[in-house]
């Protein structure tokens, strides 16, 4: 993913989760648990070069793959842009090595959306994005879309916003696991189903290639498929 798609993330973030106190949003708080079913390629890929994945945290495994239960999120209820923030993670290992993605975000923003992934304990934090989003800002017809913008806008919505991200970035490092591809959407009743296909990122196969000892998957390698069932809340 390039550096100014990722700015695009953040900035994009942050409007949405302080307009969700604007009276011109349409956004809804909602909970629910989204599952990843790891796709045959993946799956046989890491067995072929030893490397086990497990569910950490609050995160579970079963027949239709590892289940992230939804701690915040909200969405636009007409084009279902938002963002699900989960708990639990996946741990990646292979004999003494291994590496931990955990607090997966996933984003929809427009055309753009991708699955963010915290590694816990590793120092870069939110730097490498921060930057992006700078960068992102100084462009003209973004100038609006910064911090000072959103803070002059909201305070009290954007004192919650940033706080957060600031407990994100600091906990770990911050990377793009996968872009979403296919998104799909259905609603009955109060509940509504997201599905997308995802991409592994450049960021994550590098991780991968380490644990495995050697390169065994590349960016765009098919992840597999990711299931949210949310409801208001």
């Amino acid at each position: 993913m390039k550096m100014r798609a990722i700015g695009a993330v953040v900035i994009a973030l942050a409007l949405m989760a302080v307009g969700a106190a604007g009276a011109q949003a349409k956004l809804v708080k909602v909970t629910g648990t989204s599952t990843v079913a790891p796709s045959e390629a993946a799956t046989q890929v890491l067995s072929n070069a030893g490397v086990a994945v497990s569910p950490v945290g609050t995160a579970t495994s079963g027949e239709s793959g590892f289940s992230f239960p939804i701690v915040a999120g909200f969405g636009d209820t007409k084009t279902y842009n938002g963002l699900l923030a989960h708990s639990g993670g996946l741990k990646f290992s292979k004999g003494a090595k291994s590496v931990v993605l955990r607090r997966f975000v996933a984003v929809r923003v427009g055309k753009l959306s991708v699955l963010l992934a915290q590694i816990p304990g590793a120092r870069g934090g939110c730097g490498h994005i921060e930057r992006a989003a700078r960068r992102f800002a100084k462009k003209p017809d973004r100038a609006r879309y910064t911090t000072k913008w959103v803070r002059l806008r909201y305070p009290q919505a954007a004192k919650h916003v940033i706080k957060a991200v600031k407990r994100y970035c600091t906990q770990g490092k911050v990377i793009v696991l996968a872009n979403l591809t296919n998104l799909g959407k259905s609603v009955e009743g109060s509940t509504a189903t997201l599905t997308a296909d995802l991409k592994l990122s450049s960021q994550a196969a590098r991780l991968v290639n380490r644990v495995a000892g050697k390169k065994v998957v590349r960016r765009g390698a098919p992840l597999g498929t990711a299931t949210s069932t949310v409801t208001p809340g």
